[in-house]
C-alpha cells in the first residue's frame, strides 16, 4: 500500500536533469489534483456528446472575466509571499555579516585569548542555531553547539545569548581590555543580532490574512469547477488537456505560495538555514583561530 506521494516519482539524487523537471514536494500534490480536474472535465466532454448537450452550458465570456480576476488575485498573493521569503533571506544575510564583523572586532579588541574569548566565540557560533530553532519549534540551550553545559530555563534563547555576550563585553571593559569606543563598536554589531531576530519573528508571526486565503481558495474553486463547462463547446476533446494544464498552473501558484509563506521551515522551499548556520560557524571559528598581527610587529622590507 502506498502511503507517501514521493513513492510515485523516481528519486533525482545525482541526476541534474531529473532535478530540473521532476515535481518538487510542493508540486506533487498539485499534479494529482490536476489529474482529478482533467477527469472531471471529461464529464463535460461526455455531456456534449450525449443527450444532455443542450444543458449546463456556460457562456465563454464568463471564463474570460473570471480568469482576469484570478490572475490579479494570484499575482498579489505571489508577490506578498515572495516578499516575505526574500525579506527573510535578507535578514539572515545581515546576520551572517553581523556575526563575522563581531567576531573580527572581538578577536582584535579582546587581546590575549582566554576563557572569556572562547566563551564569546561559543556564544556567537550558537546564536544562529538558536535563532533557527527559535523560529521553528523552540530553542534549547542544551542542544546548541558549545553551550550544552549552560543553564537557562527561559523561553527566548537568542536574547539570553546576546545578554551573555554583553556580560563578556562588560568584563573586558572592567578589566580595561577594551575602551569605551571599542565597547560601542562591539555593541553596534551585537544589537544587530536581536534586530534580525525581531524581524524574523515579525515574518513568522504575521502570515497572510486568513480571510484573504479563504477568499482566494473560494475563487480558485469556482473558476476551476466552471472552466470545463465554459470552454467545452469551443474546444471539445481538447477541453481535457486544457483543463489539466490550467489547473496545474493555477493550483501550483497557490501551492508554492503556501510553501514559501513561512520561509524558516525545515524542508521544502524554505530557506537553507542549516547551511547558513554552518557557514557562520566556520567563519567565526576561523576568525577566532587567527592571531591579529599588529602593524608594529610586521617587519619592513629593510629589516628583511
Amino acid at each position: 500500500m502506498v502511503t507517501d506521494g514521493d513513492s510515485f516519482f523516481p528519486r533525482p539524487e545525482g541526476n541534474p536533469v531529473l532535478r530540473r523537471f521532476l515535481p518538487t514536494p510542493a508540486l506533487r500534490p498539485v499534479l494529482m489534483l490536476s489529474l482529478v480536474m482533467a477527469a472531471y472535465s471529461g464529464v463535460a466532454v461526455w455531456k456534449e456528446h450525449g443527450q444532455f448537450a443542450r444543458y449546463a452550458d456556460f457562456p465563454s465570456g464568463l471564463e474570460a472575466a473570471l480568469s482576469l480576476a484570478i490572475g490579479l488575485l494570484l499575482a498579489f498573493r505571489a508577490n506578498r509571499v515572495y516578499d516575505r521569503w526574500w525579506e527573510g533571506r535578507t535578514l539572515w544575510g545581515t546576520l551572517v555579516n553581523a556575526c563575522r564583523n563581531l567576531a573580527v572586532k572581538a578577536n582584535t579588541f579582546g587581546g590575549q585569548k582566554d576563557e572569556s574569548t572562547d566563551r564569546l566565540r561559543r556564544l556567537l557560533v550558537a546564536f544562529p542555531y538558536a535563532l533557527r530553532d527559535h523560529l521553528r519549534l523552540g530553542a534549547d540551550v542544551n542542544r546548541l553547539p558549545g553551550l550544552n553545559a549552560e543553564q537557562f530555563d527561559g523561553r527566548h534563547v537568542p536574547s539570553w545569548i546576546v545578554n551573555q555576550m554583553y556580560g563578556v563585553f562588560e568584563e573586558w571593559q572592567r578589566e580595561q581590555r577594551i575602551q569605551f569606543g571599542q565597547f560601542w563598536m562591539l555593541d553596534h554589531e551585537a544589537k544587530i543580532l536581536l534586530e534580525v531576530c525581531g524581524g524574523c519573528e515579525r515574518i513568522r508571526n504575521t502570515p497572510i490574512a486568513p480571510s484573504y486565503r479563504v477568499f482566494l481558495n473560494h475563487a480558485l474553486a469556482v473558476f476551476l469547477l466552471t472552466l470545463p463547462w465554459g470552454i467545452v463547446n469551443e474546444f471539445d476533446l481538447w477541453t481535457i488537456p486544457i483543463v489539466f494544464f490550467t489547473s496545474y498552473f493555477i493550483i501550483a501558484a497557490e501551492g508554492i505560495a503556501e510553501h514559501i509563506e513561512q520561509p524558516f521551515g525545515a524542508k521544502g522551499d524554505a530557506l537553507d538555514l542549516d547551511g547558513i548556520c554552518s557557514a557562520i560557524e566556520i567563519s567565526v571559528d576561523e576568525i577566532f583561530s587567527t592571531d591579529t598581527v599588529k602593524t608594529s610587529s610586521v617587519p619592513t622590507s629593510a629589516e628583511r
